[in-house]
Parts: C-alpha cells; sequence; structure tokens
C-alpha cells in the first residue's frame, strides 16, 4: 500500500506536467516572438550591462536598447519584408504569364546549349533502351510545380503579414521586460536546475558562447552577402534586384552552398542573355566577392567557438527548418550545442574513469 508521502509526490508531479502543458498550449502560439525576442536579448545583454552601469538605471538603459533594436533591427527588418513582398507582387503577373506559355519556357530552356547538349544525349540514350520519356511533358510539370510553389509561399506572406505586424508588437515589449527582469528570470531558472553549480556554469558560459559565435556570425555573413549579391545583380542587369539579394540573404543561412545556391544561377543564366564576358564578370564577382565573405567574416566572429561537428550542424539546420521554419536556423544551433554540452558532462560523470 502506498504511504501518504508517495502518493503526496505522484499528485504534485501529475499537477506539475498537466500544468506545464497548459501553459505550453497557452504560450506555443507566441513561441516564435519569444524565442526572437529572447534571443536578441541574449546577444546583447551583455551590452546592456555595460550601458546600465554607465547610467545607473535598469529603466532608462532597458528603454535605450529596446529603441535601438527597434531602429536598427526591426524597422529595417519591416522593410526587407514589405520590399520582399512588393516584389513578389510584381513577380506574380509574369509567373502566370510564363506559366501560360509553358511551351516558350521550354524552347528558351532547350536553346540553351549545355541543357540543349545533355537532352539530346539524353534522348539518345533512351531511344536505345527503347524507353520512350517525354522530356517536355516533364519540363512543363516541373515548371508548374515551382511556379505553384512560389505563388502559394506568395499568399502565405499576404495572409500572415497582420499577424506578423501584431507579433512585432508583443516583441517590443518582450525585449523591454526581458533587458529590465532578464537576470531575475536567469536567477529563478538557474535554481531550478537540479544540477551541480560547475556543471551548470560550464553548459551555460560554453553553450552561450558557442551559440553567439555561430548564430551571430552567420547572420551578419547573412547581411553581408545580401548587400554584395544586390549590388552585383543590379549592376549587372538582373531584374528584380532586390528580390533576389533577399532570397540570396535567406539562402546564406543554409550550411550546403549558401549564397552560391542563387548567385550560380543567375551567373548561368547572364552567360546566355547578356553574353560570356558580363557571365565571367559576375561569376568572379560571385566567387571572390560575395562567396569569399563567408570565409572572413565567420571565422573571425566564431573562431573556436564552434566545438560541433559541420555535418552535425548541416543535418540540424535543416532539421530545424523542417521543425520551425526559419526561425529553426537559429533554434537548431542551440539545441545541438546544449546537447553536445550535456553529453560532455554525462562523459565525465558516467564514462570517464
Amino acid at each position: 500500500m502506498s504511504s501518504p508521502g508517495n502518493i503526496s509526490n505522484i499528485f504534485f508531479f501529475i499537477s506539475l506536467f498537466f500544468f506545464l502543458f497548459l501553459g505550453y498550449l497557452l504560450f506555443s502560439p507566441f513561441f516564435n516572438v519569444i524565442f526572437l525576442s529572447l534571443f536578441i536579448v541574449v546577444i546583447l545583454y551583455p551590452l546592456h550591462e555595460k550601458l546600465k552601469s554607465k547610467i545607473k538605471s535598469e529603466i532608462l538603459s532597458s528603454l535605450i536598447l529596446t529603441f535601438l533594436i527597434l531602429v536598427f533591427i526591426i524597422i529595417p527588418s519591416i522593410l526587407i519584408i514589405a520590399v520582399f513582398i512588393n516584389e513578389l507582387t510584381k513577380l506574380y503577373p509574369i509567373l502566370i504569364n510564363k506559366i501560360s506559355k509553358a511551351e516558350s519556357i521550354e524552347s528558351f530552356i532547350l536553346s540553351i546549349p549545355i541543357i540543349s547538349y545533355f537532352h539530346e544525349k539524353l534522348v539518345s540514350y533512351l531511344q536505345a533502351l527503347n524507353i520512350k520519356i517525354d522530356i517536355q511533358a516533364f519540363l512543363k510539370t516541373a515548371i508548374s510545380y515551382i511556379v505553384n510553389f512560389l505563388i502559394s509561399k506568395g499568399r502565405t506572406i499576404f495572409i500572415d503579414f497582420s499577424f506578423i505586424l501584431l507579433g512585432i508588437v508583443f516583441m517590443i515589449i518582450t525585449i523591454f521586460f526581458l533587458f529590465k527582469d532578464g537576470k531575475n528570470f536567469y536567477n529563478w531558472t538557474y535554481k531550478l536546475v537540479p544540477m551541480d553549480e560547475k556543471e551548470k556554469n560550464y553548459i551555460i558560459s560554453s553553450s552561450y558562447n558557442t551559440i553567439q559565435g555561430i548564430v551571430l556570425g552567420s547572420f551578419l555573413t547573412a547581411i553581408a552577402q545580401g548587400i554584395l549579391s544586390f549590388l552585383g545583380y543590379y549592376f549587372a542587369g538582373i531584374n528584380f534586384s532586390l528580390f533576389w539579394a533577399i532570397i540570396t540573404f535567406f539562402a546564406a543561412f543554409l550550411p550546403i552552398g549558401g549564397a552560391s545556391l542563387v548567385w550560380v544561377p543567375i551567373a548561368i543564366y547572364l552567360f546566355f542573355t547578356k553574353g560570356i564576358i558580363v557571365g565571367i564578370l559576375f561569376s568572379l564577382y560571385g566567387t571572390f566577392i560575395i562567396s569569399t565573405v563567408d570565409n572572413i567574416i565567420k571565422p573571425i566572429i566564431i573562431g573556436e567557438k564552434a566545438n560541433v561537428h559541420p555535418l552535425i550542424m548541416i543535418f540540424a539546420i535543416f532539421g530545424g527548418l523542417n521543425l520551425f521554419g526559419f526561425v529553426g536556423i537559429f533554434i537548431a544551433p542551440i539545441i545541438v550545442v546544449i546537447i553536445y554540452n550535456l553529453l560532455t558532462i554525462f562523459q565525465e560523470r558516467y564514462v570517464s574513469t
């Protein structure tokens, strides 16, 4: 027969997990807002501490930093979203017109020497094997799929735009209170963790340094590559240069290919539309300017902080994109780094002799 103490413990933990689950349901609609706010505050909290020590006011320091974040991070992000939507709106009729004339797109694609060469080789090979595949139909289907995907994603952006504005208001409020009361939240959470002081300090300091290096390095690299790619697209005469620059910015976060996933196809396009000279010049610009930035900024900021194998981070980031959307790019490194540090403690506790 269970003792009263055991029954009390069982009841307590059932109640705890039940109300934690209800709390999750309450806060889950604001998860992205809370995470982004927390992420920004954690990265900039050392700056808040320095500012607070000079002006001797927690509230004033929080207000100043919140205002600076609004001016230099949130408002530029709003403008980028607005420009992206505006550019996408202009692209809609063009995409719809192209898909309605799919035959002309196929003719254009097959007129490209490299594609035409491989197309002929593939058709000859399939004919030799007595296999009949309608390549033109395949191209038409592929083009339709791509265009429909872009249109559906564009509509999602339009629908979610009002929620984005509401989220920004919540984000500003959350950032202010995290700066103002962040230390109290941290101390309360720190005491809840039932681990040795040395282990807790190791996890916090190691995770913070690694996350700050990886995420901040990736973000600054993406900004630099977005700006440089826009200059390259604009002077190369690419239509919707700003749209493609924003796409390059997002692509720069991807661990495989990065910004080259955008500028390389554009370079190939320039070879066949603007001539060999423009194509070569842009390819050189993309190789030695746009992509080289990645090899300059990241090593300086990340340095030796990234103690996680790149292959693990590649899988983690793509998994984060699948689970959380774009925010997953930032969440994935945090999860991986914390897992790595916990496993390090596990090894020291239970494996090492």
